[in-house]
């Protein structure tokens, strides 16, 4: 009953006592007293009326409790809500659903200002909604399939020995088991059920609603498996036309096996998925003696600066080169970099190689912004620094693209060309195909979120004001697939990086570099 209803039943409980008590009434003394039918309509008046009022005083008492277990279960100071993924899932689960009930304990009572006030304050934020909390649920099914997280230590909201401020519920299982199965991940999404229906029946005793819970989930068994098998023989029957509607969309590895059995390529693809998420995890791919002669030096720059400075440099790889550039940026610099992008942010979409749209992908996961030339001087002054550290010209590249990852936050394996000698592609104004590619770190990551290259068995974590930076194109200026590489989720923390696509070699172009491996 709302709050209008009340208002009504309540104004009829004493509208209908006000009538009994001045009906016939007569000068001088009361008669009201003198009739004991009178006396007992106002009994039973007084009981309806009594009934209203203890109803609409349970409905308070229930309102305020609600609002005083939204306030209780705020752990303000104690809880890390934007690093630990878990805890990020848990509060936007906190805004969709546990808001909602303060919101409605709201409605319509004496404290609608402080309703109205909450809802402006939301109204100027973005707000999460179902679809993100659903998000998060899955971003947790991935970073358990990339870091090898075991299902006890996330129910227990335990990663790395960073405790969450709840445990999951079977709710939760069920949540991240359903959106694991609406996303592919079929063998996770039969863990998350079987780990949610052993949470309930854990009650003891179980109610009927949780009786029925599990009686439903399991009646759904054989539902999800007929529509598993469906979903992969459709896929599987398809022609290439369809296929090439969902390259870059991020379908899982173990389903794309299936679809693709036996086809030219396949095994290609789990070797490489393979050797990402082993290197994501911070496995050891090569042995020791892969690196000989890789080294740590100074390269001069172009200007008079850093003919006196050069920049600190570390050789990741020779053939491709790879480099990172250590300490090229400032704590400035970088916070103003951010400060610039944080406005401009919005979803991160992918470029199709088979149909060339520009699209939202499971594969990239994150939100991007653009910074021009010109936005502002600390930009101006990284371009400068670019040119500086390369030779290279930025007057033809692209915008900074500027990036941060958050719960899950990661891009599959790609590459940064577009190999325009075998595919037809406009690129202007920007002539020409992405020739190297420079990233910069602008933040550490404490834990994941490192660069990985799986066909050559390295990866490079993000460090503050450090710079990666590789060629892409072969000499005869074709693709180099070698350059394969991929952005490892963000398991604890967020990530933010900023990196350009250089177009042209630049009049300039000069390393003069002196690596010393005792440096």
């Amino acid at each position: 009953m709302n709050f209008r209803a009340r208002q009504c039943y309540l104004f009829v409980g004493v509208v209908v006592v006000v009538m009994l008590m001045t009906s016939d009434l007569t000068l001088g003394l009361g008669d009201v007293h003198t009739s004991a039918v009178t006396v007992a309509q106002l009994v039973q008046t007084e009981h309806v009326v009594i009934d209203i009022l203890q109803d609409y005083i349970t409905k308070e008492e229930n309102r305020l409790e609600a609002i005083k277990r939204y306030v209780e279960s705020w752990e303000e100071g104690e809880a890390d809500y934007v690093n630990n993924p878990i805890n990020s899932y848990l509060f936007l689960r906190r805004l969709t659903q546990e808001y909602n009930t303060v919101l409605d304990a709201l409605h319509h009572t004496p404290t609608l200002d402080v309703r109205s006030n909450l809802t402006l304050l939301r109204e100027s934020t973005d707000v999460p909604v179902e679809a993100d909390v659903n998000g998060a649920a899955y971003a947790l099914v991935k970073l358990q399939d990339t870091y090898n997280l075991t299902i006890d230590d996330l129910v227990e909201g335990d990663i790395m020995g960073r405790k969450a401020v709840h445990v999951l519920s079977a709710s939760d299982c069920f949540r991240l088991a359903q959106q694991s199965f609406n996303n592919l991940e079929f063998e996770l999404s039969e863990m998350w059920y079987k780990k949610g229906l052993e949470l309930l029946h854990a009650r003891q005793p179980l109610t009927q609603e949780e009786l029925d819970k599990i009686d439903a989930i399991t009646r759904q068994q054989a539902t999800r498996s007929m529509m598993r098998n469906l979903v992969t023989k459709m896929a599987r029957d398809s022609d290439d036309a369809v296929h090439s509607k969902f390259s870059g969309l991020g379908l899982p590895t173990s389903f794309q096996q299936q679809i693709y059995e036996g086809q030219d390529g396949v095994d290609q693809v789990k070797q490489v998925d393979e050797l990402y998420r082993r290197l994501c995890r911070g496995e050891d791919i090569l042995p020791p003696e892969a690196f000989f002669g890789l080294k740590c030096g100074y390269v001069f720059g172009v200007s008079g600066y850093h003919q006196l400075m050069p920049f600190k440099v570390e050789l990741v790889w020779s053939d491709p080169i790879i480099i990172v550039y250590h300490d090229v940026l400032t704590h400035t610099e970088m916070a103003m970099v951010k400060h610039i992008s944080t406005p401009r942010l919005a979803t991160t979409m992918i470029h199709s190689f088979t149909t060339h749209e520009i699209r939202k992908s499971l594969a990239r996961v994150g939100k991007t912004a653009w910074v021009r030339r010109g936005d502002d001087i600390t930009v101006d002054k990284v371009l400068a620094r670019i040119e500086d550290m390369t030779g290279l010209t930025t007057y033809t590249s692209e915008d900074l693209h500027v990036l941060n990852y958050g719960i899950g936050g990661h891009y599959d394996a790609h590459v940064d060309f577009f190999d325009l000698q075998n595919k037809s592609l406009d690129k202007d104004p920007h002539q020409g195909d992405r020739l190297a590619t420079m990233l910069f770190y602008l933040n550490d990551v404490e834990a994941g979120g490192s660069t990985v290259f799986p066909m050559l068995g390295i990866g490079v974590p993000a460090r503050a004001g450090s710079a990666l930076f590789w060629f892409n194109l072969k000499r005869s200026g074709k693709g180099d697939y070698r350059t394969v590489h991929a952005a490892c989720p963000v398991l604890l923390g967020e990530k933010w990086i900023a990196n350009l696509w250089i177009h042209e070699w630049g009049q300039e172009f000069r390393w003069t570099c002196t690596l010393d491996p005792e440096e």
